[in-house]
């Protein structure tokens, strides 16, 4: 699955940050968004943009308990400038000096299943069951993305 949010005038454009998500709990791991303006779901069965928000996402995509490695997390992002065509991007925000970093806004993340919890047990892996499955993605400006695939 991979996820980007593109500049595509010809010109820099200035974006401000945003907390309008159409879909909450979108996440791109176990430290959430990490300072970016996205997140992504997996959800069982075939879901479109007028009914994903009534399903319920499989239980977690990473291993739980698995926070040990995340980077380091802004308090505040004010704005994305985006460079012409393209995205590159630099983070403005809680951070000196600004921009906190310039970086692609994309994120990519390979999956076969999904992490399941138990208290006494732990955590388990489970492959995809055969099915069909729908990819949501979606950004802080309210934008939603789904697609589709099929476990045989």
């Amino acid at each position: 699955m991979t996820i980007d949010e593109q500049n595509t005038l010809s010109e820099v454009n200035n974006v401000s940050a945003s907390d309008g998500w159409a879909l909450s709990g979108l996440r791109l791991g176990p430290c959430g968004t990490v300072n970016l303006p996205f997140g992504m779901e997996i959800i069982q069965g075939y879901y479109a943009l007028n009914n994903v928000s009534s399903a319920q996402a499989l239980v977690t995509l990473y291993k739980p308990g698995a926070m040990t490695n995340c980077p380091a997390l802004f308090s505040q992002i004010d704005a994305y400038t985006f460079q012409h065509k393209g995205d590159n991007a630099s983070v403005v925000g809680s951070c000196d000096p600004n921009p906190c970093f310039t970086r692609s806004i994309t994120y990519t993340n390979k999956v076969s299943g999904y992490w399941t919890s138990n208290f006494l047990l732990g955590a388990s892996f489970n492959n995809f069951h055969p099915g069909v499955y729908s990819v949501v993605g979606g950004d802080e400006w309210g934008a939603l993305a789904v697609l589709h695939f099929l476990v045989e």
